[in-house]
């Protein structure tokens, strides 16, 4: 991957350098091929299977670790611009999850017998993270806890891996995820993989991890809602003219298009800094997060309308953005949470 010195993300310029459009392109081909939109449609528990497999064998999950654990030194930029074109095709598997947890287990689990980032990096099994801390609930929402195998969450200062119950009853939801709600700290089977300070700051930069890739994810969707309202508009007619040159249609779509390309930059910008500067701007994150949720919800408002009647039933795809983007931030619990620790970063994060 690229040298990090050569990025300048830091500095407000958002271009990428050659590898990280060779590897937005590569994934965006390939989700476009494996992903239309009757295959999530089909995917009635939120989840492919063979789509899964496919996006192991396409390196997804082994670039998300150092290749000194046996992966491709992706940097955080990197994994979110796959995770961008991820959310642009909906693709029915829990990518998010598994890198985030795959990624953990590299930065805090020694390699050896026991070590369950092979069978993680290799599809083989399924690892998701818990975003809450076993001691603080209960009970929690896991995502794709319906569909895991292992679910990695802390305990403590402890980083516990838990196999997935034999029985595990998928939460329904709007979004249409393999939710599922566990209970972490009763599990007999439950395993502890590392302790002590800096397991507790990995398990939280791995939960600041999955909001910058759902952030990305978020943003694809609405890029995607973005288009499909354009093509829209370009194809419709009312009073004997397309209905996108009517100021109404064309301004909200510009307006749309505006925050969500701003998100993008921004989650990107988080991106760089969690990669490269990882304390500098603590603020930024939420911010990022709290931005790509409201341009996601926008534009897929804003494609819903344009659309019509259309808009509104399930054979359009803009329903499903629609559903996808109200559903994953509910995933995380209360977005005000992330508002708060934004502060000043952004004016739209104090007006949510």
């Amino acid at each position: 991957m690229a040298d990090g010195l050569a990025h300048t993300l830091r500095r407000n310029d958002y271009a990428l350098d050659a590898d990280q459009r060779a590897v937005s392109e590569a994934f965006a081909d390939f989700f476009e091929a494996v992903s239309p939109s009757a295959v999530v449609r089909a995917a009635e528990s939120g989840f492919d299977r063979s789509l899964w497999h496919k996006a192991s064998e396409m390196g997804a999950l082994t670039m998300a670790v150092p290749g000194s654990r046996g992966g491709d030194d992706a940097t955080v930029i990197d994994l979110v611009l796959v995770a961008e074109q991820h959310g642009a095709r909906l693709a029915p598997i829990p990518l998010v999850e598994s890198v985030v947890a795959a990624r953990l287990v590299a930065e805090t689990v020694q390699a050896g017998p026991d070590d369950p980032l092979p069978s993680i990096i290799d599809g083989a099994r399924i690892a998701t993270i818990a975003l809450r801390p076993a001691h603080r609930a209960a009970r929690q929402i896991v995502p794709a806890g319906a569909v895991a195998d292992l679910v990695l969450a802390l305990d403590g200062d402890e980083l516990i891996l838990v196999p997935a119950p034999g029985e595990v009853h998928r939460e329904p939801n709007i979004g249409g995820f393999p939710l599922a709600w566990l209970d972490l700290r009763e599990s007999p089977d439950r395993r502890v993989l590392a302790r002590g300070a800096e397991v507790v700051t990995a398990y939280h930069r791995a939960v600041r991890l999955w909001k910058l890739l759902s952030g990305a994810a978020l943003v694809g969707s609405g890029r995607e809602a973005v288009r499909l309202a354009v093509e829209f508009a370009n194809s419709r007619k009312a009073f004997g003219q397309f209905i996108g040159t009517f100021q109404a249609i064309s301004h909200a779509l510009v307006d749309a298009a505006t925050l969500v390309e701003s998100s993008r930059n921004l989650n990107r910008k988080a991106a760089w800094f969690a990669e490269y500067e990882p304390d500098a701007a603590p603020e930024l994150f939420p911010a990022a997060y709290v931005s790509c949720v409201r341009a996601a919800v926008e534009a897929t408002k804003v494609g819903i309308h344009v659309q019509g009647g259309f808009g509104f039933t399930t054979e359009s795809d803009m329903t499903l953005h629609f559903r996808h983007a109200k559903g994953r931030p509910l995933v995380a619990g209360p977005l005000a949470d992330d508002v708060r620790a934004a502060g000043a970063v952004l004016p739209v994060a104090r007006a949510l």
